[in-house]
């Protein structure tokens, strides 16, 4: 309910060590510049976070392939396997909302932030894999367009904080496209999906030696079903991400309607 939602927000807020390049630079904006002037340059992140209002997507489609998706992962974890299977907590696993998740198979309510059109687009087709994960990457002097570091899959935050990193302000109800998400007066607000997703035996990596090829083989030949990036608990970076390389693993469960909120 609309209560569980506004708490999750100050509770998956990370209050500190917050500001990652994705944010960008008070100057030159997002990839405008070298990492350095971002980092000296860094755009305020919010305090906080207020709900505005939040839509659930009833999509039975997408809602079908979600739980046989779930329901398959969830028997593989059953299974005798030389990879470990280990639950893992994140941000919301001590809210109300995931009292009725699959905590034990790794069910996550996790955050996706991008534009408005694109949440809704979402909504209505889910993720396109092709280029999930790249399009708010950061990208080198010159290039159109960055490499994800777990490659290409969809990327889920634990943290508002991260998502609103890509999230985009909500235009006037007049410059929207069908479906039209309602606006009042002048007031900036943004979007954020929050998803479930699936992880079920995931992948825990903890450093920057990445072989891509290799993450992406041990889900579709091997025994896992996600990857669980943790660059804080080695490599004391702010955030943790969470990817999935199907689509079907995630349900964009709720488009929410949200305020910065600065000091």
């Amino acid at each position: 309910d609309l209560a569980s939602l506004q708490a999750l927000m100050p509770a998956s807020h990370k209050t500190s060590d917050n500001w990652t390049r994705d944010r960008g630079c008070s100057l030159h904006g997002v990839n405008g510049c070298a990492f350095s002037c971002a980092t000296r340059n860094r755009v305020p992140v919010p305090v906080g976070y207020q709900l505005v209002a939040a839509y659930r997507n009833q999509n039975q489609d997408l809602w079908t392939k979600y739980t046989i998706a779930k329901t398959a992962i969830a028997e593989d974890c059953g299974r005798p396997c030389k990879d470990p299977h280990e639950a893992r907590s994140v941000s919301s696993s001590s809210t109300d909302l995931a009292k009725e998740l699959d905590q034990a198979n790794n069910e996550w309510y996790l955050f996706h932030g991008t534009s408005p059109q694109r949440c809704k687009s979402i909504c209505s087709t889910n993720f396109r894999l092709a280029m999930a994960g790249s399009g708010a990457t950061w990208k080198d002097a010159g290039k159109e367009t960055g490499t994800p570091l777990y490659g290409y899959g969809v990327y889920l935050a634990e943290r508002i904080t991260k998502a609103d990193e890509y999230s985009a302000p909500l235009p006037p109800e007049e410059e929207q496209v069908e479906p039209i998400i309602p606006k009042d007066g002048d007031d900036e607000v943004y979007t954020v999906l929050m998803c479930r997703a699936m992880g079920g035996r995931t992948n825990y990596i903890t450093t920057n030696e990445i072989e891509v090829d290799k993450l992406r083989k041990d889900v579709f030949e091997g025994s896992y079903n996600s990857v669980f990036g943790d660059r804080e608990v080695t490599l004391g970076k702010p955030f943790r991400e969470i990817v999935v390389y199907d689509k079907d693993q995630c349900y964009p469960e709720f488009l929410l309607v949200y305020r910065r909120i600065f000091a």
